[in-house]
This record gives C-alpha cells, structure tokens and sequence, in this order.
C-alpha cells in the first residue's frame, strides 16, 4: 500500500524540485519562478529518475524543464539529484501526462519529450497509449506554433502506430524518423535515457524515434 511506501515521505524534502501535491494553485506559484525569461518550456512524460531531462537542463540553461512521473521512488530519486547539482531550471510534479491542460496554460509549451511510455501492448489494452487523437488534440492546443514532440519507444508495434496516428493528424508533421535509433544519424545527438542504458547490457534492440513539428492553424 502506498502509505507504506518508505518514499511518500520523502517528497517534502524537495519542494524547490518536486511538488509534493499537485494542484494549479502550487503548480503557478513554483513554476511562475522557474520559468521567467525562459526561451524555451520542455515537458517531459516519465522522466523517470531524471537522467533524460537533467542532461537537457544542462545543455540548456536559458530553458526551463518540467517532469511529470507517477512513481515515488524515481521521483525522489531524481529531485535527489537535481538538488545535488542545484539545477534551478527543472521542476517535477507526480500526475499523468493527460492532465496537463490542467497546468499549462494553451500556446506555453515548446518541446515534448516521451521516452519509452508504457506501450500496453495487449490488443484490448491499447487504449490507455498515451499517444491518441485526443492527446494530440489537447497538445495542438498547449504548443506554440511548430511546437515539437520527440517520441522513443523500443515496442515497434507502438512506434509505427504512432507514427501513423501523427502522420495522419492535419496538425502535426513527422520530420524526423527511424526504426533503429543507435544506428541512425540521429545517434549523435540522442540523449540516453535509464531504459535504454539498461536496453545496451541486454543486447541494444532497435529504438524508434521519431521527431514531429506542429502545425499551426
């Protein structure tokens, strides 16, 4: 049970990284800080314990970065280090990517980033895809015009469907693309996330990654 959970404490000891309970109220009064004078707003969808998103925030400094992940321990884990660093352009929160709209106010956000989501590969089960038409419909609202969406997943079913779904959406348009990421040209400018640094010791399956720009009406 979550009460049990040695972690639920824990995400008060982070409040400048992590918001321990979401809601519009915290979520304005934190993020209002992060994100002055940004040139950029990324959100990331899982960002796990952090790796993916902090090398961004690294990279770029004059951009601000916000991580949505629903497990305590890999949130802490990351607020850990983002603390330790003290990378003052990152803010993570514990919710699910589909109620962002209830954050973000329409035309804030630049940059999505989904990295290896659960790919619910049953056939009756793929309905909870984080990618679907209305997803992509609440995010062609969200993004500012040619706001971008970088998607990896090593579930090849999951990668040409959602290629297909965004290929076929009047609002989007896939600019980049492979069905084998580390043996692409893109390889030079991928950023590992932990699943794939896992996925390298057990043989490096093929990676898709895709990269689609939105298309303002």
């Amino acid at each position: 049970m979550e009460r049990n959970n040695p972690y639920i404490t824990r995400i008060y000891d982070y409040e400048e990284y992590l918001l321990p309970h979401p809601n519009r109220e915290s979520f304005d009064q934190h993020w209002r800080k992060k994100v002055q004078n940004s040139a950029k707003v990324h959100v990331e969808i899982g960002c796990g314990s952090g790796r993916y998103l902090m090398e961004l925030a690294r990279k770029n400094p004059d951009e601000t970065f916000f991580g949505l992940e629903l497990r305590l321990k890999r949130l802490v884990l990351a607020a850990k280090k983002i603390k330790r660093e003290q990378l003052e352009n990152i803010l993570l929160m514990r919710e699910r990517g589909e109620y962002l709209d209830d954050y973000f106010e329409e035309g804030s956000i630049n940059v999505l980033h989904i990295n290896f989501p659960d790919p619910w590969s049953k056939k009756g089960r793929r309905k909870h895809r984080i990618l679907n038409q209305d997803f992509l419909k609440m995010m062609h609202r969200l993004f500012v015009p040619f706001g971008e969406i970088f998607f990896k997943t090593d579930h090849l079913e999951y990668f040409q469907s959602t290629a297909e779904l965004i290929g076929n959406s009047r609002n989007f348009e896939i600019v980049d693309f492979t069905s084998d990421l580390h043996q692409s040209p893109f390889a030079e400018y991928n950023i590992k996330t932990e699943f794939e640094l896992l996925f390298q010791s057990k043989g490096n399956p093929p990676i898709g990654f895709l990269r689609a720009k939105h298309i303002p009406e």
